[in-house]
């Protein structure tokens, strides 16, 4: 009976850990139109984008730290996607803004978040009436699945610290 007590305790303080850690701040990437030219420079800005704000990113401890520290890079992330389109040859300018915006269902792996309205930074480059691109920013699920991408034959391997504690513990109890 003991055993299920502390079992029922430690899957609630999990709970709480994982639904603190499941929000998501989210990176949307707006294109000018829909021409080939368009959707190729913004990908070529979200990649700028990542890029730049990668290691930051990977250091926070939460979706409020990760939007706190967006906030206060706004206007460098304006500057990196207009120095991207300038260099691309793009006429057109670029906004960037922190806001609550409606998204669909995305999954990552083995996480799926569900439709409905998250935080996310919203960069909308020209008149903004192209097809979007979007990620999660934080958790960094992009940056990760960029990686993989560019890192095909490396393989990966993750680790949860939740599991490898519950393997502890379960380990642990089978010796009382």
């Amino acid at each position: 009976m003991r055993k299920i007590g502390l079992l029922l305790v430690i899957l609630v303080l999990c709970t709480f850990l994982i639904a603190g850690y499941a929000k998501p701040f989210r990176l949307h990437i707006i294109a000018n139109s829909n021409s080939f030219e368009d959707q190729q420079v913004k990908l070529l800005v979200r990649d700028a984008v990542l890029a730049a704000t990668k290691e930051e990113i990977v250091q926070c401890a939460s979706k409020e730290e990760a939007e706190e520290y967006i906030e206060g890079q706004i206007d460098k992330i304006v500057d990196i996607a207009e120095d991207t389109l300038r260099e691309n040859g793009f006429g057109y300018g670029a906004e960037a803004v922190v806001g609550v915006y409606d998204f669909p269902d995305k999954t990552y792996g083995d996480a799926t978040y569900p439709a409905g309205k998250y935080d996310a930074l919203r960069i909308i480059l020209g008149r903004g009436e192209g097809e979007n691109w979007w990620c999660v920013m934080f958790p960094p699920l992009c940056i990760i699945n960029m990686e993989a991408e560019t890192e095909e034959d490396e393989e990966v391997e993750y680790a949860s610290f939740i599991v490898e504690w519950f393997q502890k513990l379960l380990n642990w109890g089978e010796r009382l």
